[in-house]
């Protein structure tokens, strides 16, 4: 599907979830945990798929045992998305010196599956110079986005709460938007996970 490119995934589900006042990764979507939902869909994409895990570590390890994903725990998820983020460009390129692109996740984003990621992914192979990036609506851009590897260093210098978005901004003039409005769908309170609930029901 890749055409013989390697593309590897990093999955971001590392955070406190502040907001919700619960390991909101842990939610049931589509009859499944997010995070290990959102997992099986990378899988889809890659088999180079590293889970970046921190607060709610353990519980949410227990949540993806017997998929094919790496879970790897970043000690230092406290200081942020950006912080979790870097530190997983840095081990999947450990584990993976040759990649031509990576795809970046979040655990919390219920309307994004694997025809979401793939989407991103054609859209890399018809421009692999790209950052590619799902265009939310009203000229926003975010996650799932793609970057390709002249890109990583970059990645991996991040730090703080901001994650890939700074990069976005930064290179705007390079990034190629797919239409995803799906991606829009986060859940960050109780409120957000009832509404997506009552709006899914039967």
């Amino acid at each position: 599907m890749n055409r013989g490119r390697a593309i590897g995934v990093v999955l971001l589900a590392a955070g406190e979830a502040s907001r919700y006042g619960a390991a909101k990764q842990l939610l049931v979507v589509d009859g499944e945990p997010m995070a290990r939902r959102m997992a099986r869909a990378a899988l889809a994409v890659s088999p180079w798929v590293t889970v970046v895990i921190g607060a709610h570590g353990e519980a949410v390890a227990h949540a993806l045992h017997g998929l094919a994903a790496e879970t790897v725990l970043h000690a230092r998820w406290p200081d942020g998305m950006g912080s979790s983020l870097a530190f997983g460009v840095r081990h999947m390129r450990r584990r993976r010196a040759a990649l031509d692109a990576i795809v970046i996740c979040l655990a919390d984003q219920p309307a994004i599956g694997a025809t979401h990621l793939r989407a991103l992914v054609a859209a890399s192979e018809a421009a692999p110079a790209s950052i590619v990036a799902s265009a939310h609506g009203d000229g926003v851009q975010g996650a799932p986005c793609l970057f390709p590897a002249r890109f990583f260093d970059e990645l991996e210098a991040l730090d703080g709460p901001e994650g890939a978005r700074r990069l976005l901004l930064r290179h705007a003039g390079e990034v190629h938007g797919v239409p995803m409005p799906e991606a829009r769908i986060d859940i960050d309170t109780p409120h957000d996970y009832r509404r997506w609930q009552a709006a899914h029901a039967g």
